[in-house]
């Protein structure tokens, strides 16, 4: 009984021993090609009318705060704000002024949850009430908790959540364009101060579309009745 179980792992290790530098061969020979992206399966159809977003890894960083935890607050905003919104200026500062605050100094603010999508998905998502994050999907209707308290975004997708009767039907600028400014990598190499010096040197040039919202407003959602 020894002897047969030493040869059988003397015989699976030289088998296992071939197998490794065949596939090592044979991965030296692909290495030259790009790895296809792995995409997990979704489990059955994608549900009408829901978004779905199948193969995107960093999809759930969409969605900053913690689930299962009541929210204190859910701001519904698009990626562009991420940066700022979330940073300690912002979020990170608003606990602890709402605090020397006394008409806010009851609330709890331990968990603040803000979704980060374009905002033709965020007028979607408060349509249908549901995002799908792959397999997992995330109830966003009012009694789930993650209905938003404030709405920002653009004129154009606030009129259509008005039209649903989702929000209050006044908003808030909180932002305003003022006008084209050229954004040059670090210490302006090129030495460029005006779209005259971009054509002068050759620089590439990248801008956003004519459908760029010029104003930003924030609404808060109607109450339920």
């Amino acid at each position: 009984m020894v002897r047969r179980r030493l040869f059988l792992a003397t015989a699976m290790g030289a088998i296992g021993l071939s197998r490794t530098g065949t596939a090592h061969a044979a991965g030296q020979r692909q290495s030259s090609q790009p790895a296809e992206p792995l995409v997990w399966p979704l489990v059955g159809d994608e549900q009408p009318g829901i978004r779905t977003f199948a193969g995107h890894a960093d999809t759930v960083l969409d969605v900053v705060g913690r689930i299962g935890t009541p929210p204190s607050l859910v701001i519904y905003t698009e990626g562009n704000h991420l940066m700022v919104l979330l940073s300690k200026d912002i979020v990170g500062a608003f606990p602890a002024w709402a605090k020397t605050q006394p008409q806010y100094a009851h609330l709890r603010l331990e968990n603040v949850v803000v979704v980060t999508m374009p905002q033709p998905m965020v007028v979607q998502m408060i349509r249908t009430g549901a995002v799908a994050l792959g397999n997992l999907t995330l109830d966003l209707s009012r009694a789930s908790g993650l209905f938003p308290d404030i709405v920002m975004g653009g004129p154009a997708p606030q009129r259509e959540l008005h039209k649903l009767g989702v929000v209050e039907p006044q908003a808030r600028y909180f932002s305003r364009n003022r006008g084209r400014a050229l954004l040059v990598r670090r210490g302006n190499p090129l030495g460029i101060h005006s779209l005259a010096d971009v054509a002068s040197t050759g620089a590439r040039l990248a801008q956003a579309d004519s459908v760029e919202p010029t104003r930003e407003s924030a609404t808060a959602p109607q109450s339920k009745r």
